[in-house]
């Protein structure tokens, strides 16, 4: 029995020493999650399904654009991800690309709370613009 706590101990000291390849993991799973939550906006918005879900969706998104900026840290654009060094070769600019994205995500929240058409499309155009806005200078793109 000790020996279980003594390997829980040791496993739970490499957690609190999270290496580069962990942080990129988390940051795929975040953006996994934001890709997630858009295409159900945008399968809600042209389909006409599950029109009650909207706010859920979009509030989700509002959520994950808080974590994002956090999710870039020093030392963690080296592995396999399609982080580009930019991001921290300029981060004023890339700061100002996430900041960009966490107001458009507030502004779909905002939009879908309001219940009005004409405060969606504005606002969901403004998300994916602000999605492909970053995604163009700092996301590795691969041609299939």
């Amino acid at each position: 029995m000790r020996l279980f706590w003594v390997v829980l101990a040791l496993g739970m000291s490499q957690f609190a020493m999270a290496d580069g390849q962990a942080e990129i993991n988390y940051r795929q799973g975040i953006m996994l999650s934001i890709g997630g939550h858009m295409k159900d906006i945008v399968s809600i918005l042209k389909g006409g399904v599950h029109q009650q879900d909207l706010r859920f969706h979009a509030h989700a998104m509002a959520d994950l654009a808080k974590i994002v900026p956090g999710v870039f840290p020093a030392g963690s654009g080296e592995g396999k991800t399609d982080a580009l060094p930019a991001i921290w070769k300029k981060p004023d600019q890339f700061k100002q690309a996430v900041q960009k994205f966490v107001d458009a995500a507030n502004g779909i929240a905002s939009a879908a709370d309001s219940g009005s058409p004409a405060q969606i499309g504005p606002a969901i155009k403004a998300l994916g613009d602000a999605c492909k806005n970053c995604h163009d200078d700092f996301r590795e793109e691969h041609h299939h």
